[in-house]
């Protein structure tokens, strides 16, 4: 197969057929490059990625030399320019977050169109190796081989395909064997961490990509997500998983009910969720929030790990539903028929409560206008809507404060009768540039957050707090004229770190913290007139949002929810992310860098044993927590 040659027809020139499957190794060249190294060289991966994007390589030119040359040329520029927009994509997403996406995800890049600036932030390297890519398919398409076909050397190609394809269907057996001491004794499942629990269950795709690099990644992602669900065996496989998550919520144990049973019994709810909000930008520019936080419950180490490939609408899912969204992918939308009468708005609304969920986005963005309702909310109040005759309308939109200076939006929100009203803010979101759109209208209002520090990120990020903050005040102010005041609580939580700051260095000193990890740690606060104030400093994840917030409310919920009351006195607390990574009490451990860390300057140790425990029961969450959406577990419950 190496040795064929064509004469270009331009030039002349000789092109070995050799540079065809060499230029699909060069795509998981480009892809290892920026998924597997940091600054410090290797981040925990080895090379079996390149080792099976050899193989696949191999494979796929395999697949092209079969073909007559004119089709081969047209099948070589489809796989090559998929696999290299795949690879693209991927890396320019971790290099911003520091995952990886499933292909499902990819349905979101127009959601994220808003922000196509933060791209020129990008490595200038990452940019000229994106440009060789390109130029590399353009120039093998303008100068590819030609050949006759024959049996000899398509035989010789089909061989070769299918040799490399048993190689890299059993290639993942070596990669096991670095599994050695690490799995768990008498389990079923090796620890979170093993290769092999990463292969076969696919809870993390950068975890995937690690053991088997790009293309067997998508290949496995195909498969798993687009046709094993169109195959006999799903529905059985389905019904056995529902008893799996029967016989794990078998074993869950609780203390019921506690102190705080009840304690907001009857109030109104105002949930805010609040995009971008920080931890360190909480204090002197934030007077309210601080002041809710004071004065009410403050959850001081309450952590927003981000599951599947998109943070905020993770976040507002599993506050609402107790559950996070699939670490192995598939689209949140896929979910929308699914049954969530064990959400916060159905819950509260068979207690009598009427429900609506406000923002300023468009329905269509993140499918809310459709997944609010599915959630249980009686409606998707869009700010748009009421603004779209005013000749200012886009500047209004840029303020949150707009749900009460609008008449219309101010009586949907102050209706009669009990109410929850889900608030998603809009004024923190990133970019933190003096240019943003929303930064720069920020500074017409607040002229002196520029230059205030000396940094334009935290400038920009400071002015953005206070502009929540000013939400806050606002919505204490308007609930006081209302008369509500007394008979509300108001619950603000944090999609998401800032993670739209560019320059970790400084963002790891405002948030006071040394390891990537804890930035993941964000605001989360109860309030109510006369609430006695509490300082919960236990270790808390976003799915223990819920049952905390229904047993505070003493709304006795008929369901079983992977998180736990932060009250219970039978629940540590613990984080599982969706890579393995865990936070247990002070201690944890970050996958991406295999090591052990500490929540604070206190530098300790764990054992063997609790490690394993750990790996162990993080990976029993990620599996429980997908198994529920994929049965759709909380249907006909």
């Amino acid at each position: 197969m190496g040795k064929s040659v064509i004469k270009s027809k331009r030039e002349g020139k000789c092109l070995p057929f050799l540079l065809i499957p060499a230029s699909f190794f060069l795509i998981e060249l480009f892809g290892f490059f920026f998924l597997s190294l940091d600054g410090e060289g290797f981040s925990g991966a080895e090379l079996w990625p390149l080792a099976f994007g050899a193989l696949w390589g191999v494979i796929l030119g395999g697949l092209v030399r079969l073909l007559p040359w004119k089709a081969g040329r047209i099948l070589y520029g489809l796989l090559y320019f998929t696999a290299a927009v795949y690879a693209v994509v991927q890396t320019g997403y971790y290099i911003l977050f520091s995952e990886m996406l499933w292909l499902s995800d990819f349905r979101y890049a127009s959601e994220g169109s808003d922000y196509w600036k933060v791209l020129l932030s990008y490595p200038a390297l990452w940019w000229l190796c994106v440009l060789g890519l390109l130029l590399q398919g353009i120039g093998i398409l303008r100068q590819f081989p030609r050949w006759k076909m024959s049996w000899l050397p398509g035989f010789a190609a089909a061989l070769l395909a299918v040799m490399a394809a048993v190689g890299a269907y059993y290639l993942p057996q070596a990669v096991f064997l670095n599994d050695s001491g690490i799995r768990y004794a008498g389990s079923d499942y090796g620890r979170s961490q093993s290769a092999e629990a990463a292969y076969r269950n696919m809870f993390n795709t950068h975890r995937l990509y690690q053991v088997c690099g790009l293309y067997q990644t998508l290949s496995k992602d195909v498969y798993a997500n687009v046709i094993y669900p169109q195959t006999p065996g799903y529905a059985s496989a389905r019904a056995a998983a529902r008893k799996e998550v029967d016989t794990y919520f078998a074993g869950q144990t609780d203390s019921g009910a506690n102190a705080m049973t009840g304690l907001l019994e009857g109030k109104n709810v105002v949930l805010v969720l609040m995009e971008s909000m920080d931890d360190w930008m909480i204090g002197e520019h934030t007077p309210t929030l601080s002041r809710l936080m004071k004065e009410g419950i403050h959850f001081t180490n309450f952590y927003t790990p981000v599951y599947g490939g998109i943070r905020t609408f993770n976040t507002e899912f599993c506050i609402n539903t107790g559950t996070f969204l699939s670490s192995q992918g598939g689209y949140a939308f896929d979910y929308v028929t699914n049954h969530f009468n064990q959400s916060l708005a159905s819950l509260l609304r068979r207690e009598g409560y009427s429900a609506k969920t406000f923002h300023y986005n468009d329905p269509s963005f993140y499918s809310r206008g459709v997944f609010s309702v599915a959630m249980g909310y009686e409606e998707y109040v869009s700010y748009g809507d009421y603004v779209a005759d005013e000749e200012n309308a886009e500047d209004l939109l840029y303020d949150d404060l707009l749900l009460f200076d609008n008449e219309e939006l101010n009586r949907k929100f102050f209706r009669e009768g009990p109410k929850l009203n889900f608030i998603i803010t809009r004024s923190a979101h990133l970019s933190y540039k003096y240019n943003e759109v929303l930064s720069y209208w920020g500074l017409k209002k607040y002229p002196q957050y520029r230059g205030l520090t000396g940094n334009e990120e935290t400038d920009c990020a400071y002015l953005k707090a206070r502009l929540v903050d000013d939400l806050f005040d606002r919505l204490l102010r308007e609930l006081e004229v209302q008369g509500e005041l007394e008979n509300t609580v108001i619950i603000g939580v944090t999609d998401h770190y800032t993670y739209g700051y560019k320059d970790e260095e400084s963002l790891l000193k405002l948030s006071g913290v040394d390891q990537t990890l804890l930035l993941e740690r964000t605001p989360c606060f109860i309030w109510s007139p006369g609430l006695k104030p509490i300082k919960v400093d236990k270790v808390l994840n976003t799915s223990d949002f819920l049952p905390t917030v229904l047993n505070l409310l003493g709304v006795e919920s008929p369901y079983s929810y992977i998180g736990h009351d932060a009250f219970d006195s039978l629940y540590a607390g613990f984080v599982p992310f969706s890579d393995g990574s865990w936070i247990s009490g002070r201690m944890g451990y970050d996958a991406s860098s295999e090591e052990l860390i500490s929540v604070d300057a206190n530098r300790r140790t764990v054992s063997d044993t609790f490690r394993s425990y750990m790996d162990e029961k993080v990976h029993r969450f990620i599996q429980i927590n997908n198994l529920l959406l994929e049965t759709d577990y909380y249907r006909g419950k």
